[in-house]
């Protein structure tokens, strides 16, 4: 991997991680307890609906954080950009749509 394939996706890495730390901040705040007074009985269930929703995106967005934040920290490891399961290099193109992938497309599936 050249030196700018590795700028490009540390730059990929941050901006996105940026991205996800807002959206988490933002789900944070709704996925806070409901208050169900004076809600009649399908908002209520509305707001419990949401709320499970918003949780799995939030467990999802918390999920792809932590993988940008290990690639961001490894990314000048020798290993980085190999898949772990075969060795050869991942694509180029795989890490800047997915920078946290340790897989190639091959062994992912």
């Amino acid at each position: 991997m050249t030196e700018t394939e590795k700028e490009q996706i540390r730059e990929r890495i941050f901006s996105e991680i940026a991205r996800i730390r807002q959206d988490v901040a933002k789900l944070t705040e709704l996925t806070q307890p409901v208050v169900f007074e004076d809600m009649d009985d399908i908002t209520h269930m509305d707001a419990i609906v949401n709320k499970s929703v918003n949780e799995a995106a939030l467990a999802s967005l918390k999920k792809r954080l932590a993988g940008l934040e290990y690639a961001g920290k490894h990314l000048d490891d020798p290993e980085f950009g190999y898949c772990q399961e075969c060795g050869e290099p991942i694509p180029q193109k795989r890490l800047l749509s997915m920078p946290e992938a340790n897989r190639c497309v091959d062994c992912a599936e």
